[in-house]
Formats: C-alpha cells, structure tokens, sequence
C-alpha cells in the first residue's frame, strides 16, 4: 500500500468492521493470501482491491471468488518504523 502505508508499518485493524466498506484500506483474506487493500464494491456486484501503489493494478473479484473473500478488517491506524 505504498506510498500511503510504507513495508513494515504497524497497523491498527478494527476486527468489529468486517464487513466491505467502500473506498476504506481494509484486511482481507482470500484462500491463502492475506492482503492490505483499499476495497471499492461496483454497481455491478463485483469487488475491486486497488492498491495506492501504481506498480500494482487494481484486481476485480468476481462472483466465483467472493465466496473466497474474507474481510478480517479495516485499518485505522497505522505507524511507520522509523
């Protein structure tokens, strides 16, 4: 999530919001992967990760992955090491 959340920055994760906020950098975990995500939900029903880094495309999730999505939750607060 760089720039806006450096590597190895703390983060503060509300585990009570878990459920898709629009726009929000949120925890989520789809199969195996664990991922820091800004999450936008489409008209459409589907779910896009954007990552505020522009070396990372944004990711559509479609009807067949989101039984796989789990929100775990959003980021509140987060810290950079010095």
């Amino acid at each position: 999530m760089a720039p806006t959340i450096p590597d190895a920055s703390l983060l503060i994760v509300d585990l009570s919001q878990a459920e898709i906020a629009n726009g929000c950098i949120m925890v989520i975990n789809i199969g195996e992967d664990l991922l820091v995500k800004r999450i936008r939900r489409r008209l459409d029903g589907l779910v896009d990760l954007i990552s505020d880094n522009p070396a990372y495309p944004p990711e559509t999730i479609g009807p067949d992955m989101m039984r796989q999505l789990r929100v775990v939750g959003r980021v509140v607060y987060f810290c950079r090491t010095p």
